[in-house]
This record gives C-alpha cells, sequence and structure tokens, in this order.
C-alpha cells in the first residue's frame, strides 16, 4: 500500500482516544487514523473501496475484552 504523509492536529481527548483505542486493538495510532478516514469516505460515498468483511471486523469479542470502564464482557 503506498502513503502520502499528512500532518494534522486533533484535540488532546481525541488523541487519548486513539492511543487507547491503538493499545486495546494492538495496532497503531495511524492505522486507527485511516480506518476512521476510510469509514467517514465510505458514508460520504466516496471511498475508494470496501471491503465486504470490514463490518465483521470487532463484532466477535474473545473472553479477554474489558470494556472501558473495567468490566468484562
Amino acid at each position: 500500500m503506498e502513503l502520502v504523509r499528512k500532518q494534522t492536529y486533533i484535540t488532546p481527548a481525541q488523541d487519548r482516544a486513539v492511543k487507547l483505542l491503538a493499545r486495546k486493538k494492538s495496532i497503531t495510532e495511524a492505522v486507527i487514523i485511516r480506518k476512521a478516514l476510510d469509514l467517514l469516505l465510505i458514508r460520504e460515498g466516496i471511498g475508494e473501496y470496501q471491503d465486504p468483511f470490514d463490518e465483521l471486523i470487532g463484532l466477535f469479542s474473545g473472553p479477554s475484552e474489558v470494556n472501558l470502564d473495567g468490566t468484562s464482557r
């Protein structure tokens, strides 16, 4: 995948949320931001492509997943 470098500003709350989600999912913050942008573009009808399995990712939770409030699912 070819990538283009962009620099932007996000709020401190967005920064904390992206960091938390990246740790929880064991992926990079950049992946979180690219996925969020893809979802927005698809919703607006201008996405480059849509993987039919994207909606399934994260749908099934394992026993080790924890809610943001610290309780288990």
